[in-house]
This record gives structure tokens, sequence and C-alpha cells, in this order.
């Protein structure tokens, strides 16, 4: 019910933010030293991780629980929505300055540095709060607060980095979510995000932008705590993982090299763009990588973990 409930909600909630963004020009700038052919989805409606966290927070809300645990899972998933929601309305900002004529790169949004910044509190926040409410992995207290603020700003990173064609984040997310499906939380973010997908599959007729990919990295990575998996998350979300490593490791391979290039483009899914696979194709395997992932990971734990 909590599931069907989210996925009707969110295709009402998705249709009408479509409608409403294409209204307000909150179109996407698309980064020109991308994948060329990408370069025809600018102006895509973005942002619309808004309107699936509302009809996963309201079903969650009406249908509960609405225990602390719960809560506090609902309240860092829309810390990092409010950050991510920050940044893409900066890069909307800089958006207009450039039509209004100023030099600046309508692309970006806030300062990398201080985004991570902002993920790293946001982490610490929540590892202090699950610490406290008895969420252990390991017998010192320090290390459990700093794996699991980790885990929290590398999994809203990284599953940002998977955001970058039709579907895949939408898609990878969904099937990560497979393996939390015993969580309330957890059904009702799948049910929405699948309802999202409608709207988003190739082509997209909108982008879930920061607000939607770091609210979905924050929600993972809290449902692993929570559930006691967080050391089998790197397994489960393989492909995210990939993603935010293949980026950290084009920058230091092009600094250490003047100027070489690890992948042909970073993230690690434009590497395969460019050597000739579809866009399409390249978010089908990734799926199938993640389907296969999460089997492995259910067979490692031994059981569902709720």
């Amino acid at each position: 019910m909590t599931l069907l409930l989210a996925a009707a909600l969110g295709l009402v909630l998705t249709g009408a933010f479509v409608q409403l963004a294409r209204s307000r020009g909150w179109g996407k700038v698309i980064r020109e030293a991308g994948p060329q052919s990408h370069l025809g989805k600018a102006g895509t409606p973005t942002m619309g991780g808004v309107a699936f966290l509302t009809a996963a927070f309201l079903v969650v809300l009406l249908l509960g629980p609405r225990d602390a645990t719960t809560l506090a899972m609902l309240a860092v998933t829309a810390a990092a929505a409010a950050l991510g929601l920050l940044d893409d309305r900066a890069s909307l900002a800089r958006k207009r300055r450039r039509l209004e004529g100023e030099d600046v790169d309508a692309a970006t949004g806030i300062l990398a540095r201080y985004r991570i910044l902002g993920h790293l509190v946001i982490g610490a926040a929540f590892a202090t709060w699950t610490v406290n409410a008895g969420f252990r992995t390991f017998a010192p207290t320090w290390l459990d607060l700093a794996l699991y603020t980790l885990a929290v700003a590398g999994s809203i990173n990284a599953f940002n980095f998977t955001d970058g064609l039709d579907g895949l984040a939408a898609g990878v997310t969904a099937i990560v979510l497979l393996f939390f499906l015993g969580s309330p939380f957890a059904a009702a973010l799948l049910g929405a995000l699948l309802a999202f997908l409608w709207y988003n599959s190739h082509p997209a007729r909108v982008i879930m932008g920061g607000v939607g990919s770091e609210a979905l990295g924050a929600a993972v990575a809290a449902l692993a705590i929570t559930s006691g998996t967080v050391l089998v998350l790197p397994l489960v979300a393989l492909i995210p993982v990939l993603e935010v490593v293949s980026v950290v490791l084009q920058v230091a391979y092009f600094r250490a090299t003047g100027g070489k290039r690890l992948f042909r483009m970073s993230p690690f899914h434009h590497h395969f763009e460019l050597a000739g696979l579809s866009e399409q194709q390249v978010t089908m395997r990734f799926w199938l990588v993640t389907a296969l992932c999460v089997a492995a990971g259910l067979a490692v734990t031994g059981r569902a973990p709720w």
C-alpha cells in the first residue's frame, strides 16, 4: 500500500511539476565540456526531485511509522535535498545572469568545497544521532562516527555523480532500494521514484537535479546505517561508488601527469558514451550490474536487512 500510494501520488506531482517548471523557465543548463550529444537536453525541466520527495515524505508521514528512526531518516534526506536545491537554484540564477549578458559559468552552482563541507556536516549530525540511538558497527564510538559521517557524505556525492543520463540515477537507486524494501521509508521512496522514472526515462521530460540525487544518496546511506548493512553498501551501490571514484581518479591522474586523462571523460558513464555506447545502452547495463550487486548483497547478508 505504501509503495502503490507513493507511486500514484508521485505520478500526479511529477506531472504537475513538469508543467510548473516549464512555465517558470526552470530548464537544465548543460556543461559545454560534456558530451556533445547532451547539448540537446538544455532547457529540460530540472529539480524534479522536489516532486518525488514530496510524494514519498507525505506517504511516510500519512501511513507511518513515525518512530524516531524513520523521522531521523526523513530529516537527513530533507537536509541533503535542501543543500541540493540551493545548488540547483544557484545554477538557475547564473543561467539568468548569463542570459542578461554577464560572463558567468551557468552550469556551476555552489562551489564544490562548500558543498562537500555541507555534506560532512549533514553526515556528522546523522552519525551523532545514530550512535547515540544505539546503531553500532564497531566498538570505538569515534570509529562509528567517522564511518557513518563518511558513508552519508560519500553516498550523497556518489549518487549525485550518477545523475547524468536519462533514467540512470533513478533506475539505479530504485534497484538499490529493493535491498531495503522491508522499510516503509524505502517502499515509499521506491514508489515515488518509479513514478518519476515514467517522466525521466529516455528522452527525459524532467531531470531530478541535485535536490533529488543528493537526497537519494543520503536516504540510501541512512537506510544502510540503521539496518546494520553499512559495510555492504559499497557492494549494493557499486555503480554510484564507481562513478565518484572515477571522478577522483580522473582529477588525481590529470594533476599528476600534467594534463593526461585516465578516462575519456568522467563520471564513468560518459567514458562509455564516448567509447561508442548509446545513452540507453549505458543506462540499461548499469541497471543490470546494480541488480546483480543487490542480489550479491542479499547473499552476503543472508537475509533482507529489514
